[in-house]
């Protein structure tokens, strides 16, 4: 069964956009009720996220345009009227589609840098993120005015007359031209600029997660949590790579033009969803803290000593019936040291909540419990 390029890439993107949406709602529920706060790197990915929306919605009807005409009726001037609107709408989604995903980039990786921001502690550290979002705002704001601008009067960029003249073969010279400039080296250069900031991106939190003062295993698992943005740099070098084949021609613009939307949508996923999951992992550990906190609840029932029988009269201390408390079964669920070492931690029956906030309190050590005979 045959799929058009555009049917495909319109799946594909409202299938990664709904997992983003999926991502970041769970990432408020961790925000908002596990950790009882909220900031500007929420804000801004979840308007990288709309903004994600907007282009899916457009890709929507460039597949919707496109597909009423081939580029071969550019050449058969009998054929044009009965695509002219079609074209016309094509001509105006990709004008309006080459600022959105530029703008929709810019607030996934603010995103990331407000959030990188709340952990550096280092000055040079701050000031390269601040530079660096100085450098991305400004990079963004050039390349969307630069879009925009792409011809001297903004409205011939979806001009049906100027670009189907491309194609004619006697071309009029008493007609005057359109003063436009050839955008694929914009669009290139941005597609570059974009694969380099992902780079810088993705390194900037190592040298800080090396850092830390935790276990080996978790600092790599932090590592390996933040690794996952090497989809999207991956994802920027395909699509920088479809572009470079995109600009060659405009039938390389028809035949390239699916696999350059489709990689744009994995692109700017991948940074949502790489951006996201770090929050998620309060889920999976609040769920586990609630279920060590219910094992931890647990009142262990002591039976009382037996009688001493006659026989028992000159049996040693250490023998007697109470000495099963450091049975297994019977150890302190905080050590977990499976009774190896002898302690009273079974006759101590309320939460080690209770215990860690007695500890913190400023009236010295706890009190140990003791076995009077």
């Amino acid at each position: 069964m045959y799929l058009r390029p555009g049917f495909v890439v319109v799946v594909v993107g409202c299938t990664l956009t709904s997992l983003s949406t999926i991502i970041v709602a769970l990432r408020y529920y961790c925000r908002y009720y596990l950790m009882g706060t909220m900031g500007a790197t929420d804000h801004l990915m979840l308007t990288a996220t709309i903004l994600t929306w907007g282009n899916t919605v457009i890709n929507y009807y460039q597949d919707d345009t496109s597909r009423r005409f081939r580029p071969s009726h550019f050449f058969k001037p009998e054929k044009r009227p009965q695509f002219e609107s079609a074209l016309q709408g094509t001509l105006i989604t990709w004008f309006i589609y080459r600022m959105t995903y530029t703008v929709a980039l810019l607030f996934v990786k603010l995103s990331i840098l407000f959030f990188y921001r709340t952990f550096a502690s280092s000055v040079k550290l701050r000031r390269f993120i601040y530079g660096t979002m100085a450098i991305l705002i400004l990079y963004t704001f050039g390349a969307t005015l630069a879009s925009f601008f792409q011809c001297e009067n903004p409205s011939d960029s979806w001009s049906v007359t100027f670009y189907i003249g491309q194609f004619d073969r006697m071309k009029d010279k008493s007609k005057a031209k359109p003063k436009c400039y050839n955008p694929t080296k914009l669009w290139v250069a941005t597609a570059a600029v974009n694969l380099f900031s992902d780079v810088v991106i993705l390194l900037l939190p190592i040298p800080t997660l090396l850092s830390l003062r935790v276990p080996i295993n978790k600092r790599l698992a932090l590592i390996g949590i933040f690794s996952i943005g090497i989809m999207a740099i991956v994802a920027s070098c395909v699509r920088m790579w479809v572009m470079a084949l995109w600009g060659e021609s405009a039938q390389n613009s028809a035949q390239f033009g699916p696999d350059l939307l489709l990689w744009g949508q994995v692109e700017t996923n991948s940074g949502i969803i790489s951006a996201s999951i770090p929050f998620l992992r309060l889920i999976f550990s609040r769920r586990s803290q609630t279920q060590k906190g219910e094992s931890e609840k647990r009142v262990i029932v002591i039976s009382p000593p037996k009688p001493l029988e006659d026989g028992d009269a000159h049996r040693p201390l250490q023998q007697m019936d109470s000495m099963t408390f450091f049975e297994p079964g019977n150890e302190d669920p905080e050590k977990g040291d499976g009774g190896s070492s002898p302690m009273w931690g079974g006759f101590i029956t309320v939460p080690a909540s209770l215990s860690s906030r007695s500890r913190d309190s400023g009236s010295g050590d706890p009190e140990k419990p003791h076995l009077t005979v």
